[in-house]
């Protein structure tokens, strides 16, 4: 609740003030209603004004009062024209005189010598600004001849007290009712501007970055306390030329310019600053600027802690090396050149068929890698259409495009600083977005879509595809620049038919993760079962085997059976295409017709015969593993 303090000219205004204020009061207002005569009995009110959210005085008491009441502001009660010439009849009847005296504060005398003019009647107006004053004056006045005296409380108070004849000059009801109006608004606009001042107090006093202010010459006029502390300098430097105490903030060239000056690096004290300096226009004319600073250090605290509420959101490698099984000789040589890769910070390509494992091995090269605290990003570009990969990778500002969020959108790289981007089945990303690939991979930086500035990114990409990108980079559908960025270490992810001995090791992982997760029972394979398996072409690799695993458990409901070769082969041939003397004469021929499109039969025949069935002389001749022309040999029925 808001309190108005009136200082009443007499004390029979009292109740017409009283009633006058509750037509006026919604609620939110208290009047405190006192009587005093002169100005120096304000004074021991001094401290109990500065309570009050308004004042409302006369004369000489109004302008005392505006003297010891600080900031709180004050509203004069004013005299009307009518008031003085009410006063003016009363004394010349009162007293049978035509030259009367008019003391009081120059509002309150204002326009008075015009009365004389249609009241026939001499008017000597004196001013009156201070009480110590009052009494001076009327001397005067009554030196002159002038015997009576109209004007305020404490003026005809002095004048009775010297001799005088004296009238006082009232306030009427309107003019009581006009100033309480007044000071109600007043104090409601002073409320308000005291809230604003202490949420600015509060912003600036609280504020861990520091804000400096200059005015239109350059002279510091604002501090904060973070400013202070970050410079080194004392929070009562305002009124000194801001170039000579803090010349980093570049200040006269920003006020010269009436240009922005936003993310520069200047030293402050001992400490690297990033600063923002900008001007303060008003009607396109500068008055002056303000300019904000932290510690890089600060930024880089605040972006640990975005970075790990990024990892919070699931963009965190799960997977290590320790999850890659393998006792294959070649899948072993495989993964110790990739925890090789894992020791530097080149870009890498993994090459492999589709269901080989290649996110397992990019995110076991960065959880292995010095990024491994940082987020791992992945991004099917295969899954995404042009337009829309483009906006998720380098994000956008708000507007960019019909659809853009508000507020824009961090794009994959931003989130991906200080981590590793897995850019997945790479070859199917659109010549544009190959070129803007290539720029970020040269400049270490992005734009976003619909801005004009530049972000920089400290990310490692691995990029992974099934397709051949050097052939595809020769016909032209590849950028061969981008391909030699990305492929700087290449892994190379072996099919699982060229690994035959890790498939029954991943195949017992499988079915032990999905019987625990089916809470079915996990039994063991016939060993016809597992040759059907061993022989098979395994297409799908990995992700293959995993399904076939899944099927299994799901499939056998009973602890004691053992998986026969009948099951498995239906298992198979369900699946796709089955490599073995067990199928049905119809997939057996559509696996041979496909194994005729990687060697012919009869090749592989004559050169059997031609080395005397020696398998190692006849993989060399054929260019196949060892293992790959075994099972072939097995599957055709090849044995000597």
């Amino acid at each position: 609740m808001g309190k108005i303090l009136f200082f009443l000219p007499k004390p029979e205004d009292r109740e017409v003030a009283s009633e006058l204020f509750a037509d006026i009061n919604d609620g939110n207002w208290e009047l405190e209603l006192r009587h005093v005569t002169g100005a120096n009995a304000v004074l021991p009110f001094c401290n109990e004004t500065c309570q009050a959210d308004a004042i409302i005085a006369r004369g000489v008491t109004a302008a005392a009062v505006k003297l010891s009441a600080g900031d709180v502001p004050v509203v004069d009660l004013s005299v009307t024209g009518y008031d003085i010439i009410d006063a003016v009849v009363e004394c010349s009847t009162r007293y049978q005189t035509r030259n009367i005296g008019l003391v009081g504060a120059q509002s309150m005398i204002f326009g008075g010598k015009k009365i004389e003019k249609f009241m026939k009647v001499t008017i000597t107006p004196v001013a009156v600004d201070k009480e110590d004053d009052a009494e001076l004056k009327i001397k005067e006045l009554k030196a002159a001849g002038i015997t009576a005296m109209i004007g305020g409380g404490m003026s005809v108070q002095l004048g009775a007290k010297l001799g005088m004849n004296t009238v006082f000059i009232p306030s009427g009801p309107e003019a009581i009712y006009q100033a309480m109006r007044e000071a109600t608004r007043v104090a409601t606009v002073r409320r308000i501007e005291q809230e604003r001042t202490e949420q600015l107090r509060a912003i600036l006093d609280y504020s861990v970055e520091g804000i400096v202010a200059v005015d239109k010459d350059g002279q510091l006029s604002l501090m904060n306390k973070a400013a202070a502390k970050l410079s080194s300098l004392a929070e009562n430097v305002t009124g000194r030329p801001a170039e000579e105490v803090i010349p980093q903030l570049q200040f006269k060239s920003v006020i010269d310019g009436g240009k922005a000056k936003l993310g520069y690096f200047q030293t402050i004290g001992k400490l690297p600053m990033v600063i923002n300096c900008v001007p303060i226009k008003i009607n396109d004319q500068i008055a002056g600027a303000v300019a904000t600073f932290q510690p890089v250090t600060m930024i880089q605290e605040v972006e640990g802690d975005f970075r790990r509420k990024l990892h919070q959101k699931g963009l965190v490698a799960k997977l290590t090396f320790n999850h890659i099984l393998a006792e294959s000789e070649i899948m072993r040589k495989t993964v110790a050149l990739a925890k090789e890769y894992s020791a530097v910070d080149s870009n890498v390509l993994i090459v492999g068929e589709t269901g080989t494992g290649k996110e397992i091995f990019a995110q076991s090269i960065h959880n292995a890698s010095v990024r491994k605290q940082g987020p791992f990003v992945p991004v099917n570009c295969a899954a995404l259409p042009e337009n829309l990969l483009e906006s998720e990778l380098f994000g956008y500002t708000e507007g960019a495009f019909t659809g853009a969020v508000k507020g824009g959108k961090m794009g994959l790289f931003e989130q991906a600083h200080k981590g590793t981007i897995f850019l997945d089945e790479i070859s199917e990303i659109s010549p544009r977005i190959q070129g803007q690939l290539l720029r970020v991979l040269q400049e270490r930086e992005i734009r976003r879509l619909g801005d004009d500035r530049v972000i920089p990114v400290d990310v490692r990409v691995i990029a992974a595809t099934n397709r051949g990108l050097r052939q595809l980079s020769r016909e032209g559908r590849f950028r061969s620049d981008l391909y030699y960025r990305l492929d700087v270490l290449q892994l190379s992810i072996p099919p699982l038919c060229e690994r035959t001995e890790d498939i029954l090791l991943l195949l017992r992982y499988f079915m032990e993760q999905y019987a625990s997760r089916f809470n079915r029972p996990c039994t063991e394979l016939s060993v016809e079962a597992q040759e059907l398996l061993l022989g098979y072409s395994w297409p799908g690799n990995v992700r293959e085997l995993c399904n076939i695993a899944e099927r299994l458990i799901v499939i056998n409901k009973n602890t004691a059976a053992v998986i026969q070769a009948g099951h498995m082969q239906a298992i198979l041939a369900a699946t796709t295409e089955v490599a073995t003397g067990h199928n049905s004469r119809a997939v057996k021929t559509a696996t041979i017709q496909g194994l005729k499109q990687e060697a012919d039969l009869e090749r592989i025949q004559q050169a059997l015969l031609e080395t005397n069935f020696n398998i190692g002389k006849t993989a060399q001749i054929l260019g196949l593993s060892r293992t790959t022309l075994w099972r072939r040999v097995k599957l055709l029925n090849l044995v000597r």
